[in-house]
């Protein structure tokens, strides 16, 4: 695979997820979704209320506020809120989210530039683009390296 294949794909997809994040925000501002969206939430007074709002172009502009309070709940709120299932699965989440961030540092910034300096591999630093991802693999270093 081509350095700028990946780099091509990456781009493609953080597009579609700007995308999909700014749908969401905007679905879920509106009041038809309601139910959709927060249905243990909902309170027939309050939907009736929204449902026979005026038009306000708040609801179709995207904002990610939800992000922020979705992440400051605490365990006791996710628990009378979601349940246990609901609990476990937001505690495996950000569990694996420390974890990957952890080994994404290390990745990045020390496997990557040693396994990218070796001199296994032909040096050709003019065209990065078109460079295999051998180049930033393993392969690349010297055997009985001391890398």
């Amino acid at each position: 695979m081509l350095l700028s294949a990946l780099l091509t794909s990456v781009g493609i997809n953080l597009g579609l997820c700007l995308l999909f994040f700014t749908l969401y925000s905007i679905l879920r501002k509106q009041p038809g979704n309601l139910y959709v969206y927060a249905p243990r939430l909902v309170d027939k007074e309050k939907s009736r209320q929204q449902e026979s709002g005026d038009f306000d172009l708040e609801r179709l502009l995207p904002s990610a506020g939800w992000v922020r309070n979705a992440w400051q709940l605490s365990d006791d709120e996710i628990l009378s809120v979601s349940g246990l299932d609901g609990l476990v699965f937001t505690r495996i989440f950000t569990f694996s989210l420390r974890v990957f961030t952890i080994a994404g540092v290390i990745g990045i910034f020390i496997l990557l530039p040693v396994n990218y300096f070796g001199n296994q591999l032909s040096d050709d630093f003019d065209h990065l683009p078109n460079k295999s991802l051998d180049s930033f693999s393993i392969s690349n270093v010297n055997d009985g390296s001391n890398r």
